[in-house]
């Protein structure tokens, strides 16, 4: 591609750096501000507690998975290069137990405030994640990893 040609809406979309924690914590912030905005009854009921737990949960599992990466020595960054393979619980039952935590979380925090304005928050993380960072992350590992990670895909699934 010359460099003076405008680039594709769809190659622009490939070179974008989307870093899930961030976005997670936007997406938090927009949705808190639609919440409130937004009328809707505001009563303290079981759902804060149900809501809480689903929070821990998501934060945990996404810690847990991070805490491996770290073990092994390898990026948590999507853009950075992975130098191991991580194919250990909770990555034996998901691909993305981060994400997964994270996608998780934002659903506690939407139970918690009984919003459905903020449940746009996990539906956006899901949808950015699965199709603009998972892929790029999916090839660098496949490159990286040959046939031991085409096998992995085959056995545990991209989410759950």
């Amino acid at each position: 591609m010359n460099s003076t040609e405008p680039q594709s809406p769809s190659s622009a979309l490939s070179t974008t750096k989307i870093h899930p924690p961030l976005l997670a914590a936007a997406l938090v912030l927009g949705t808190l501000v639609l919440h409130f905005i937004l009328p809707e009854e505001r009563t303290v009921g079981w759902y804060q507690v149900t809501g809480l737990l689903v929070v821990a949960a998501g934060v945990a599992v996404s810690c847990f998975a991070a805490a491996i990466f770290q073990a092994r020595e390898t990026t948590r960054n999507p853009y950075g290069e992975p130098t191991a393979f991580v194919a250990q619980a909770p990555y034996t039952w998901t691909r993305n137990p981060m994400y997964l935590g994270f996608t998780t979380a934002l659903t506690g925090l939407a139970i918690f405030f009984s919003s459905i304005a903020m449940l746009l928050a996990p539906a956006v993380f899901f949808a950015v994640i699965d199709r603009m960072v998972i892929p790029r992350e999916e090839e660098t590992m496949e490159r990286l990893f040959g046939q031991d990670y085409a096998d992995y895909k085959k056995r545990v699934r991209r989410w759950i």
